[in-house]
């Protein structure tokens, strides 16, 4: 007649058997088998004390991410010359003695040394005609220019921003 194992786990720790195999052990046996499960305990705390750490990490590491701004993204864009026509007409009705050219750059220039004061007045109006776009000044000549007496000559580019995308998690 074959016994239900729960009957077997609890005739083997019963405590009458318990002791029996303590006191069968000898000094040095019980000093080996105490120091493993002394150092096994001491295992077992580091490893949670490491998890307990890692995991207080990973959640310092996501508030952090969270706390952090997300800046837009600025995107710099070519003037193309349709955008810029109806600004040169503008300033050739309004500056008529000037020559006001576009061709990837904005060209003012001037023949009469007379015209200079409006010469310098059509490059500050530049900016404040066309807020949209940022110009650079990338020739800026007085005498001897080529054709004329007075030239320069702007480069613009759009400037917008862009809604900054929010970075994926790994």
């Amino acid at each position: 007649m074959r016994r239900p194992k729960h009957q077997i786990i609890l005739k083997v720790l019963s405590p009458r058997i318990v002791m029996k195999a303590i006191n069968s052990f000898d000094r040095v046996m019980a000093l080996i088998v105490g120091t493993c499960w002394i150092a096994a305990a001491v295992m077992l705390g580091f490893a949670l004390y490491t998890v307990n750490l890692s995991v207080s990490a990973k959640h310092a590491a996501e508030a952090a991410l969270v706390a952090e701004p997300q800046l837009p993204k600025i995107a710099h864009k070519k003037v193309e010359p349709h955008d810029v026509q109806a600004l040169v007409d503008r300033l050739q009705h309004r500056f008529p003695n000037l020559t006001i050219t576009f061709q990837n750059t904005l060209n003012i220039g001037a023949s009469d040394g007379l015209k200079f004061h409006d010469w310098l007045s059509v490059l500050a109006y530049v900016d404040t005609v066309s807020p949209q776009i940022h110009w650079v000044l990338q020739q800026f000549c007085v005498g001897k220019c080529g054709g004329d007496l007075m030239q320069a000559s702007l480069m613009g580019e759009k400037i917008s921003f862009e809604k900054a995308q929010p970075e994926t998690k790994k």
